[in-house]
Parts: C-alpha cells; structure tokens; sequence
C-alpha cells in the first residue's frame, strides 16, 4: 500500500478542523522529531488564528519524543531558515503562506537552513500514517529564543549599498496583514529609508487583502504609492517569503519581471554565473542570461527544487514567477525581504527609476489560466492532455510543456497546493500569445473543463 502524500509544492497544507488539527499536528512534530533524532528543533509560526494552536500541538508532539525545542515565536519562514542554518538546526514553521484565512499548514526545514527534500518528506508522510508513538521517559525542553529576527536583519542589512543611500528613498509597503511586518518595514528604516505601510499589523483573517501578492490585490498599493510619490513598492504573502514590487508610476511588476532584472544585474556583476528558475519562469530570463553569457538551469516548480538546486550547481540566484527570489550570499531560499534590498540595490545602482529600469528588459508577453480539477482527477486529466499534444511535448520536467519555435511557449501541471490546473502560456508578441490561446485553449477547455 502507497503512503498517500501530505506534502504538495511547498510543503503541507489543509483546511483546519478538517485535515490541518492539533491532533496532526501532534503527529507532524512527533515525525519531525524522529526524523531528527535528540536535535533541538526550532519552531516558529506565521500569524494565522490557528497557528498557535497547532505549534502548541506540533511542540508537544517534539518534546514528547524528547527532543528540546527552541521556539522562535511569530517569525517570517525566511527568517527561521536563516536561524536554522547559523544555528544547522532543523526547523518547522507553521503556515499557509499565501492560501485564505482557514488553511494552515507546515512546512519542515533541514539543518541547511532549506526545506526537506522529498526523500526527508516521504519518511515523515509515513511515520504521520503510522500514527503510533513512543514517549520518549526524559521529554525534551522548551525555551524561548530571544530576538530571533535580528542575525537574519544583520546579514540582509550588509547587503544594501549604503554607500549609495545618499538621498533618502520612500517606499511603499504592503504587508498584507502577514508577519513580514516584522522585517520590510524595520530593515528600510534601519538603513535609512522612509517608509509608509498599508495592512501593516498581523491579522491572521487578512482583512485588508488576500493574502496572495497578485496585481488584482494591490490597487491600493499602487495608490499609495502614487500619493506618497515613493520610490517604488512592494507587497508580501503571508509568511514572507515572496515579494511583488510596483514601480514609482503605480504599475505592478510581475513576479518574472522583478526576476528579470535582478538576473540582470548580478550577471552584469558576475558574468558566467548560474540561475535557477522553475519551467514557469519568462523567456526573459533566459534572454537575459544569454545576453550576459549567464547560464539558465530549468527545475520542477516549488522553491525546494529551486533552492536545492542552487546548492548543487553552486548558483548565486533563483527565482520563480510568482515573487520568489532566492539570493545565495545570504542564504538560497526565497526571501521577500532580501529581494527588496536587491530591487533597492538595483535603482541605486543605476540611478534610475525602476519603471525605466524594467523598461530595458526584454519583452514578452505571458497568460495565466487556472482550471479546477479535484485532486484525485489530476493524474487521469494530464494522462489526456499528453495524449492530445502526441510528439508535440518537448518537456515533462513538471507538468507538460510545449515550446513553439519563434513563437513561445504554454505549460500545463497540476498545482501542488490547490485542487487546480495551472496554464502558462507566453509569445514573443501580443499576437503570438493570441494565436496560441486561440489554437490551445479549446483543448484545454475540454479535457480539464471551464
């Protein structure tokens, strides 16, 4: 019998008192704890209403098997990973990242400081179906760990280009009612930036938008970063880890874009270098990593391939299309924090506005589509759709892709997160992108459904 599968793309999620309760909980922390036999474990929670709750259970869970916990309170999961891997202690920080108020969910850091790789999550997913454990007769301690942000603001603060933060920059930040109010906003001040906040106090109903940083969110963003005339603005999930800036005109820049430039940028700096995108990601990228003779390595979509990738190819950055930026220097995870210093770096750099700065980039032109699909029908409905496209798939790293020559590309795979069939289709005109959603989007219309 096959272990079903707890962990999607970034680890686990579920709705709470249906898959996601103390009671899981308790059996997440007692399989952390055993896999990560009498290490100190850190724990650490996003703002959600639930997740003190479930880090009581998942801590409990911990010490029963007597492993010592050091609990890092409210704390963004950037931050914890970077604690984790100064300290080379594992980690679990529960939270959803950017999913609705009534999810919650875990998400299991190795002593590396970067999230299990499948192999770590596999044993976990079976020791949690096992449901059977033995209490440990000497329980682990708890103790609190003092100001547990501030190693993880020092190191991003060496990063900035102070010398250049002459004039006294302004920027707008959208926090989104997650717990990156405890970084964004202080580290700009730190370093001498004026700052002005919107959704500002961490409210686990996120009452002031979704939690997800997508441009349909973030009108009053780009408002108020028009009134203030800020410098630019940017906008977080939940935990903290992905960033999606505005530029000083009130335009949202999309997450490729924001990936595009800072490519850009570094491979100026360091020519030769390596990134790290998932299948997802914009042509752009590898256009301008073929411009600053950089080179692109193309993984499965989730910030663990991206992440684990780096380490392997020993690459200095990695990004992903939804606002993830993944800065080795500091550490490979993303981190919408560090990714701010950079996009700060970039228009101190350059001297130039960040809407001008995009402006120079290579452009294409992207869709993106979703489709429900409950989760057990996303194997049946990929197995049609690759029937369909025959010799026409060109990759399966994740999901199907198709590239069309001189034209661009569509890539289809089923999320890890949600009960949904993601679309990305992308042409090097707006009427390439036309003709492809003209030609492929009644296939999908009828082998997944409207």
């Amino acid at each position: 019998m096959t272990t079903p599968r707890l962990f999607g793309t970034n680890g686990i999620r579920g709705v709470v008192d249906e898959t996601i309760t103390s009671e899981f909980a308790y059996g997440v922390g007692s399989s952390v704890a055993s896999l990560f036999k009498s290490k100190k474990i850190l724990v650490g929670r996003d703002g959600r209403t639930s997740s003190q709750m479930l880090a009581e259970g998942a801590v409990a869970g911990i010490l029963a098997r007597g492993n010592g916990v050091e609990d890092c309170g409210v704390i963004t999961t950037p931050g914890l990973q970077f604690l984790a891997k100064i300290s080379s202690a594992p980690g679990l920080v529960i939270t959803a990242s950017h999913n609705p108020p009534e999810y919650n969910g875990f998400k299991v850091v190795d002593s590396d400081g970067i999230e299990i790789p499948r192999e770590k999550e596999e044993r976990i997913e079976d020791l949690v179906m096992k449901d059977s454990w033995n209490v440990n007769s000497i329980p682990g301690q708890r103790e609190q760990r003092v100001l547990p942000l501030e190693p993880y603001l020092s190191s991003i603060k060496s990063y900035v280009r102070k010398e250049k933060l002459a004039n006294r920059l302004k920027v707008a930040v959208d926090t989104g009612n997650g717990v990156s109010s405890l970084t964004t906003p202080l580290l700009l001040r730190r370093i001498g930036c004026q700052v002005v906040t919107i959704n500002d106090n961490i409210d686990g109903r996120f009452p002031g938008r979704n939690s997800e940083p997508r441009p349909e969110n973030l009108g009053p963003l780009s408002t108020l970063v028009r009134q203030e005339k800020a410098t630019f603005g940017v906008a977080h999930d939940g935990d903290g880890d992905r960033a999606v800036f505005v530029d000083e005109t009130g335009a949202v820049q999309s997450g490729d874009n924001s990936l595009t430039l800072i490519a850009d940028e570094i491979l100026k700096k360091n020519p030769g270098a390596k990134v790290v995108t998932p299948v997802n990601s914009s042509m752009s990228v590898t256009e301008v990593a073929r411009r600053r003779k950089g080179r692109v390595i193309l993984t499965q979509v989730g910030s663990i391939h991206v992440a684990r990738t780096m380490v392997r190819e020993k690459a200095m950055l990695g990004g992903e299309e939804n606002g993830g930026i993944f800065y080795a220097p500091h550490q490979p995870v993303r981190d919408g924090t560090m990714a701010t210093v950079l996009i700060l770096n970039s228009i101190l750099d350059n001297r130039m506005p960040l809407s001008k700065l995009m402006a120079r980039l290579p452009t294409f032109f992207m869709a993106k589509e979703k489709r429900k699909c409950p989760d057990e029908k996303k194997s049946e409905v990929m197995k049609r759709i690759r029937q369909r496209l025959g010799n026409r798939v060109t990759s399966i790293i994740d999901g199907i892709r198709v590239d069309i020559k001189n034209r661009g590309w569509f890539l289809v795979r089923p999320s890890g997160t949600e009960p949904l069939i993601r679309i990305y289709i992308e042409g090097k005109t707006e009427n390439d992108l036309k003709q492809l959603l003209d030609e492929f989007r009644p296939l999908f219309d009828e082998t997944i459904g409207t």
